[in-house]
């Protein structure tokens, strides 16, 4: 999951959009520019059936619910009951309480009652933690579940995700720039590939640090494009300002 968290426009602790508040203070993992920007990326506006895996606070099921049709339902599910609490308040407070059903359920253990159009996640997606390090020794385990994917591997969320998708669904996650290669070799393993992709980086002059997917199951040629956050001055760029002007509230 994302790691940078995202500029708290109000004295409470969370984030507000330009239609909905987060409130994140029971969660492991807080609202993100990360999070914000795959929440912005991913396409809903035809979808029926919408599955959030890892639902967290709920930001990207609301996000989901502000961009989809109003007979569109929305499950969300995380293993955090601390998360699915947050999560139900805050899709209780905002203007779509009755789209999104928050599930306190593992991926592995969810039976759909029909396929979904549009499966999102923002996944657990480091291996480890690194030898040389000693962070995850103090981290709650609320946390480390969130950042490090011994409970949900990438193969077992693709896997998962592509047995309950519909033919013309779309699998939207994001993982490090730095496992590029291995992510397009898993997800082909279980029949997705890479219909759109944004390389984003913090600025410029840096390396790419995440890659956001949109799978499908239908080979086709891929779409890639590249953003950065920040322009030399620090100011947002006029790419990231359109791709999320619907959620920033000062954009």
């Amino acid at each position: 999951m994302a790691n940078s968290t995202a500029t708290t426009h109000t004295g409470r602790n969370g984030f507000t959009c330009k239609q909905f508040f987060v409130a994140h203070d029971q969660c492991a993992m807080k609202v993100s520019t990360d999070s914000l920007l795959l929440g912005s990326f991913a396409r809903a506006e035809d979808a029926g059936r919408i599955l959030d895996v890892g639902t967290g606070s709920g930001i990207l099921a609301l996000m989901m619910a502000q961009k989809s049709v109003d007979e569109c339902h929305i499950d969300a599910l995380d293993i955090d009951s601390d998360a699915v609490r947050q999560a139900g308040e805050n899709v209780a407070s905002s203007p779509w309480p009755g789209k999104v059903t928050v599930h306190l359920q593992a991926l592995q253990a969810l039976s759909p009652v029909a396929p979904y159009e549009v499966v999102i996640t923002n996944p657990p997606y480091f291996r480890q933690a690194q030898s040389n390090t000693r962070a995850y020794d103090a981290m709650p385990v609320s946390r480390g579940q969130a950042r490090n994917e011994s409970g949900l591997s990438m193969a077992t969320l693709f896997a998962q995700c592509a047995s309950m998708i519909t033919k013309s669904g779309r699998f939207y996650c994001m993982y490090p720039y730095s496992r590029y290669d291995e992510v397009l070799s898993e997800a082909a393993r279980s029949g997705w590939h890479a219909h759109r992709e944004l390389i984003v980086s913090h600025t410029y002059a840096k390396a790419p640090y995440i890659c956001l997917f949109e799978f499908v199951q239908c080979a086709g040629v891929t779409d890639s494009q590249q953003l950065s956050i920040r322009s030399a001055d620090n100011q947002y760029t006029a790419a990231f300002k359109g791709l999320c002007r619907e959620f920033y509230r000062n954009f």
